[in-house]
């Protein structure tokens, strides 16, 4: 048996041979995505496959969780991957993405061209536009948990919709001076609107926007309109305006689901972060420092009024029994879903593998400050970045 890593520019192709033959294979992608506003490096899971024949022998198993050990040393921050039920627990991943979509009739949708901007230049994308269409995606999701990072030399085109396997379909508008106003992608189906991605310098393009969309389901003949979009979306708020059932969906033990590969650089690239939220929380006593204790590690977090500092490794293992120090144990899942926003505080400390020990510092004042640095918030991958 031999495992093979083939690398492909930023895709890395994990091979398991047994006798020169090929039993399974996976990808690992390079990816950077943000949480909140930090840029992390994540390796993206995908094609995931075993040979018929091979099946339920562990091969993946085995394949897998040499791959977690690759992850760890090539020096990911964090992996994710859209993983099938109950089986990549096994190697650390917890459910860390909730998903959510919603819905208009299209006779509602209608109501919107009553306020559109009258006659505006669109057209479909083309890859001369990507350049300005990345910029404003970036701009617009600059601080948005769970976006992906895109650059020009990796997303060249929109090459699926809302699924796997479905094509998409582009619009752009400009102004007169050819100045980007926004864009949407939606599915190419015939009897289906299903929209995955929308972006606007201005809330003025939306009646336009929805007006669109709302034509071509009275073309497509279909009574409601599918919207992939985070609620707290300036467009998705508009939309609401005339009618939405929303659907959310939080996975146990599937769909998008991440891990922590490497917990000090992950923190020390969250830290702004922190330092942010722990500034608006400038009422409120904070300890000497926070311990996190997961089994990758001990990051510490020393307070020093209304800002942080990360400890350096040989410093986080200093203060053990300092009652100045508040000690939070748990496994790197759980944190994971803690800086994703996926789950609170509150609800992790209900667990009795996590423990909170104070020290000093009042209970009630740990946990509001917890509550500050991890606000539950919901996370967000557009669907064109689904791998």
């Amino acid at each position: 048996m031999e495992i093979e890593t083939i690398d492909q520019g930023r895709s890395h192709k994990r091979v398991m041979r047994i006798d020169n033959e090929e039993v399974c294979h996976l990808w690992v992608i390079d990816y950077t995505m943000r949480i909140g506003t930090a840029h992390v490096r994540m390796a993206g899971i995908g094609d995931v496959f075993t040979e018929r024949e091979h099946r339920m022998k562990g091969y993946m198993r085995q394949l897998y969780a040499d791959t977690v050990a690759y992850m760890i040393e090539e020096g990911y921050d964090v992996s994710m991957l859209f993983g099938i039920a109950n089986f990549y627990t096994k190697f650390g991943y917890a459910s860390a993405v909730p998903t959510i979509q919603f819905e208009i009739e299209t006779r509602d949708a209608e109501d919107a061209g009553r306020g559109n901007m009258g006659t505006i230049a669109s057209r479909p994308i083309e890859s001369r536009d990507m350049e300005n269409v990345i910029e404003l995606y970036n701009r617009k999701n600059a601080a948005r948990t769970g976006t992906l990072v895109r650059d020009l030399t990796h997303f060249t085109q929109f090459t699926k919709g809302t699924h796997w396997g479905v094509q998409a379909e582009t619009k752009l508008w400009e102004d007169d001076a050819g100045s980007l106003l926004g864009y949407a992608v939606w599915d190419k189906r015939p009897t289906e609107v299903k929209v995955g991605e929308v972006e606007a310098e201005s809330p003025e393009l939306y009646p336009t926007l929805l007006d669109t969309f709302a034509q071509q389901a009275i073309k497509k003949r279909c009574e409601n309109i599918t919207f992939f979009l985070p609620q707290d979306h300036p467009f998705a708020e508009y939309v609401q305006r005339f009618g939405t059932v929303w659907r959310i969906e939080y996975p146990r033990h599937e769909d998008c689901m991440m891990r922590i590969m490497n917990q000090q650089p992950l923190v020390e690239k969250y830290l702004p972060v922190l330092k942010v939220r722990r500034s608006a929380l400038r009422t409120l006593d904070a300890p000497d420092a926070l311990r996190i204790e997961t089994e990758l590690g001990v990051t510490t977090l020393i307070f020093s009024g209304d800002s942080i500092q990360l400890a350096e490794s040989d410093e986080a293992s200093e203060g053990e029994n300092d009652p100045g120090v508040v000690r939070l144990t748990l496994t790197q899942d759980r944190l994971m879903q803690l800086m994703m926003g996926y789950r609170s505080i509150q609800d992790v400390l209900s667990e009795a593998a996590v423990s909170l020990e104070p020290g000093d510092t009042e209970a009630q004042d740990v946990v509001s400050l917890l509550e500050g640095l991890f606000p539950r918030h919901a996370a967000f991958v557009w669907r064109p970045d689904y791998f």
